[in-house]
This record gives C-alpha cells, sequence and structure tokens, in this order.
C-alpha cells in the first residue's frame, strides 16, 4: 500500500510559503479565526481579551474556566443568572476538592 505525503520536503519551502502556510493553518476554511466568530450573540466580542484566550493561555481547567466564562459575560449576556452559575461552578469545585483532600 502506497503512503500519501501531503507535505514530501518542507525544507525545499521558501520562507514565504512556509509563512502561507502556517498562516491557512491558523485560520478556518473561509479565512478568518475561529477567535473571530462568536455563534449566538456578541457578549464577548467587547472583552479585551476573550475568556477561551486568557483560560487557553494560562491552561485554567474546567471548572475555573466556567467560572471565568461566566463571570465576565454576566452584565451583557445573562445577568444574576450567569452569575448563580458561576457560583455553581465554584460550589463543585470546592466540594470536589474537598473530598480531594480528606
Amino acid at each position: 500500500m502506497q503512503q500519501l505525503e501531503l507535505f514530501p520536503d518542507l525544507t525545499t519551502w521558501t520562507p514565504e510559503e512556509e509563512e502561507a502556510m502556517q498562516q491557512m493553518l491558523s485560520r478556518g476554511a473561509n479565512g478568518t479565526s475561529a477567535l473571530d466568530v462568536q455563534v449566538a450573540g456578541n457578549h464577548y466580542k467587547d472583552l479585551a481579551i476573550q475568556p477561551v484566550e486568557y483560560i487557553h493561555a494560562n491552561g485554567i481547567g474546567y471548572f475555573e474556566g466556567n467560572v471565568i466564562k461566566y463571570v465576565s459575560r454576566w452584565r451583557a449576556k445573562n445577568g444574576i443568572k450567569d452569575l448563580e452559575k458561576a457560583k455553581h461552578y465554584i460550589e463543585l469545585l470546592i466540594e470536589l476538592e474537598g473530598k480531594s483532600h480528606e
């Protein structure tokens, strides 16, 4: 069986070709970054940094990430309901971490 090679010899690429490939790989099929697209609303668009960027860059876990997400958007999206969701994730984190330290 013959193996298909997508990039047979990367060392033959010019710097311009390599940069173009990097840009293409960092963009979606339509040429935009996933960070430029928000599904269902625009409650993160006015923030200096999107919560997902901050969470990813700092290696923040699931529970903590949800707290950041809900606290960041509560004024622009669901008000007190989002603060209650953030509180719930904090309570879950306290409960689960408490059990793991017993």
